[in-house]
């Protein structure tokens, strides 16, 4: 469930009141050829989740585990808020993972895993939450997903065709759940129904020519 606008002031089900808070960095990059035009999602895990995702930095990210909310009986609006005063407290002032850190960390991740030789973040989408719950876990999870937009790709073709991970293009629409047969991950459809949000990925379009370069 991402927990939206329209939502905030109602009371969470004590049900799912999450024991775990959680967090992802995702990189997003819009490209176009002469075949085909979206986001590049990667099938990371086909043994465990068998979906697709945005790149997402999983090596420096926020978790708490066995975590006990102080308000026993809390609205969505007091969730988000008791996590931003944690996430404030524990990663950025204790850990130092400041907003500049992230980035760097995302792209140079990035960078690593796909053998690029430089990556340019100008931009982000929509921050938002989600509670869910963690099937590797077995517990409910409150979610705060990061999410930036690669403006510039020095070898992209090199990332067009990589080979680590299965790769599918999305095209910028929020009706679409699968490609082929797999999954996409659940927010992404929520992300993409966020005009701002397709308006920048279409502001920062990488364009492929006829050789990929």
């Amino acid at each position: 469930m991402i927990i939206t606008i329209d939502i905030l002031k109602q009371k969470v089900p004590k049900e799912i009141i999450p024991t775990r808070l959680d967090s992802a960095l995702n990189l997003y990059t819009n490209i176009k050829t002469k075949t085909e035009s979206g986001i590049l999602v990667y099938n990371t895990n086909p043994d465990t989740w068998n979906c697709l995702y945005p790149f997402y930095e999983i090596n420096h990210k926020f978790t708490l585990n066995d975590y006990k909310i102080e308000n026993e009986n809390p609205t969505y609006e007091e969730l988000i808020k008791e996590y931003q005063k944690i996430y404030k407290k524990v990663y950025e002032e204790q850990q130092g993972f400041t907003k500049e850190t992230r980035i760097n960390i995302l792209k140079e991740e990035y960078k690593n895993t796909f053998n690029l030789s430089d990556v340019t973040i100008n931009d982000s989408l929509t921050s938002f939450y989600e509670l869910k719950y963690s099937k590797s876990q077995k517990v409910w999870t409150l979610y705060y997903f990061e999410n930036y937009i690669a403006s510039k790709i020095e070898n992209i073709n090199d990332l067009y065709n990589q080979k680590l991970y299965e790769q599918k293009v999305l095209p910028l629409s929020s009706n679409i759940n699968s490609i082929d047969g797999v999954e996409l991950v659940s927010n992404l459809p929520f992300l993409l129904s966020i005009e701002s949000n397709v308006e920048k990925l279409n502001n920062n379009i990488i364009n492929l020519n006829e050789d990929g370069d």
